[in-house]
């Protein structure tokens, strides 16, 4: 295993890589046409090079690649993501890179170790490099709170600080009006709960949660929903799941938690709604670091130019017209010199320069834990979802629903 604060050679130049290398990733237009770009700007710096591109949607892309790591037949540069990389990682399908980087193939300096140390396998070995980083936060509509007498909320509350601030603020709200949205079904916010309690989602090949902390999550937003600070089970279930038909988008629920990107969509809708104004915070996970996931590359074993993918990776990581190019629509990029050379440029929305500062703030004073779940968890999200409506429609007790849901943790654990 290699030291990555270690001196390294430099990157490799453009003279010493040709050839033919593909790649692919998935996303939506704008997506495509960004990454595209950089495709472009990469193969004008290495004119010897061919990057045949292999785009698709998300589902597709997991289920085609799952197909050719079966067969041998990945292509050379497969975008990964930390909830579904370990698989292929696992598999024997990636390329270790920890020696592309001590030969200097790959230079990593600008990234903040903590970042690069989060995405190593259990085997030790460093199999995926990440390009954007995305987060959740806490998004409330300090327009309407700000008159209720309640103070904004702390980059360090828990959801217990966020439950009494609820409290105070529905006494001030119109009875149709609710302070949070409802939550109990989201595991990735549960893991917050867990988290500012010294616990986690996963623990090795067990649950990192007590069974007691997931009755009590659940129990909370029962209360929640019985005190009317959140919706009902059957008001939430019909909520729509897209940002700008939100209960929040529609005025219903005055806060709520998001990917870091969806603030500004949420933002667009309320100015045409009332005009309202969306403050961002930590998402509750008390003192410990914000939680990240993010969009990485990898190498795949069977990549027959591995110095022509290692220079790609190179060029994704460091060039700086790229980046400012990119616009981060594969999320934040991890380098906190190209995230300045983002925030600098005056073509860059002022939306994202918030997230760039956001970023910052909580990862200077927090830290940043990358978020890798294990193989056979993927379905625990929607799996999560179904055993809380369970409890919000009455039909199970928080005991038996949190005992159900960490027997189906075991089991996909076990898997592994």
């Amino acid at each position: 295993m290699v030291a990555i604060g270690a001196c390294m050679a430099p990157a490799a130049s453009a003279q010493e890589v040709s050839g033919e290398i593909s790649f692919a990733w998935w996303g939506a237009e704008a997506r495509n046409r960004a990454i595209l770009e950089v495709v472009a700007a990469f193969e004008e710096a290495h004119p010897g090079v061919k990057v045949l591109p292999q785009p698709t949607e998300f589902a597709r892309h997991w289920d085609r690649v799952t197909v050719q790591a079966a067969a041998g037949q990945v292509p050379c540069i497969p975008m990964m993501q930390t909830r579904y990389q370990v698989r292929y990682e696992n598999l024997g399908a990636l390329l270790p890179l920890d020696d592309l980087i001590a030969e200097g193939k790959i230079d990593v300096s600008t990234i903040p170790e903590e970042l690069i140390e989060g995405h190593r396998n259990a085997d030790g070995n460093l199999y995926t490099l990440p390009i954007g980083l995305w987060f959740e936060t806490y998004q409330y509509n300090w327009t309407r709170l700000e008159p209720t007498g309640v103070g904004e909320p702390q980059n360090d509350w828990t959801y217990e600080d966020y439950i009494e601030w609820a409290r105070q603020a529905r006494t001030e709200l119109d009875e149709g009006v609710y302070p949070l949205s409802q939550l109990g079904t989201s595991i990735t916010q549960f893991q917050m709960y867990a988290q500012a309690r010294g616990e986690d989602l996963f623990d090795g090949v067990e649950p990192g949660f007590s069974e007691e902390t997931l009755a009590d999550w659940f129990r909370l937003w029962a209360t929640a929903s019985e005190e009317r600070l959140a919706p009902d089970m059957a008001m939430s279930a019909e909520e729509p799941t897209a940002t700008p038909q939100t209960y929040m988008a529609q005025g219903i629920t005055l806060s709520r938690t998001g990917g870091d990107v969806t603030a500004s969509e949420l933002q667009a809708v309320l100015n045409e709604l009332d005009g309202s104004v969306v403050h961002q915070a930590k998402s509750p996970n008390g003192n410990n670091p914000l939680v990240s996931g993010s969009h990485t590359l990898a190498i795949s074993t069977n990549c027959a130019n591995v110095d022509a993918a290692a220079a790609f990776i190179d060029f994704w990581l460091n060039d700086e017209p790229a980046a400012v190019r990119l616009q981060s629509q594969v999320g934040l990029v991890p380098s906190a010199s190209l995230l300045e050379a983002q925030a600098a440029d005056p073509n860059s929305p002022p939306t994202l320069v918030d997230r760039i500062e956001m970023y910052t703030d909580f990862a200077d004073t927090y830290g940043v834990r990358i978020d890798v779940w294990p193989d056979n968890t993927q379905h625990l999200v929607n799996e999560f979802r179904d055993i809380y409506q369970q409890v919000g429609f009455g039909q199970s007790s928080p005991e038996d629903a949190a005992s159900q849901f960490a027997e189906e943790v075991r089991r996909s654990l076990a898997l592994n």
